[in-house]
């Protein structure tokens, strides 16, 4: 996907992946994925203007335009996700897509069908899993990714990419939440919603993970 290489040629570089979730109690409710890479824009710009960043071409606006509009096509056709949206702030290289879902099975199945879309236009293979569950007032993000190998064979400037990025998840309910299973999730004040925030190379080499079993009351 040409946003995943264009963070990889941001070397040093700062970017977060936010990921919210708005639950209904029952377990329709509504999604957010923004990438923000406000605080690399300079050095973005600066990327943007050579043909290739160590040893790989430089993807040009155009291809993220296209990745941008083929995310969001996808989502509307596939009919899982209704009132599919999508900013696009290129001052500041935030971008972010956005929609309702009837249930958590119908927002795994979107982003499985996103994924294997995407990975196709890279010839890779399609990794199709569950990112959530909803049960019995229990909701959950799951993970099961291992990214090690693919991380490994980067080149040390490449991995620098990851140094100060972070990965966020923010989820929110109609029910105060009893307990959550990672120790580096934080409650808000309400008591209605919880925030985790890592690095995303603690991520990949499985320093830290973002599976959270949130139990409501």
């Amino acid at each position: 996907m040409p946003f995943a290489a264009l963070i990889l040629f941001i070397c040093p570089s700062c970017f977060e992946i936010i990921e919210e979730v708005n639950l209904n109690e029952d377990g329709s409710g509504f999604f957010c994925f923004t990438i923000n890479m406000s605080q690399s824009k300079l050095n973005i710009n600066s990327m943007l203007l050579l043909d290739s960043v160590n040893g790989r071409p430089v993807p040009k606006i155009e291809d993220f335009k296209e990745a941008l509009t083929q995310a969001e096509a996808t989502l509307k056709e596939d009919g899982n996700i209704t009132n599919v949206s999508s900013t696009k702030n290129w001052d500041d290289y935030i971008f972010s897509v956005s929609g309702n879902f009837k249930n958590v099975q119908a927002l795994n199945k979107a982003i499985n069908n996103m994924g294997i879309i995407i990975n196709k236009t890279r010839g890779v293979p399609p990794a199709v899993q569950d990112n959530f569950s909803y049960s019995d007032k229990v909701f959950a993000r799951l993970y099961n990714y291992n990214l090690m190998n693919d991380y490994k064979k980067l080149s040390e400037k490449d991995k620098l990419a990851f140094t100060n990025a972070k990965y966020t998840t923010i989820y929110r309910f109609k029910t105060p939440i009893g307990s959550c299973s990672n120790p580096d999730a934080i409650k808000s004040k309400s008591g209605k919603a919880v925030m985790l925030k890592i690095n995303i190379k603690d991520l990949i080499t499985n320093n830290k993970t973002i599976k959270n079993s949130i139990n409501l009351k």
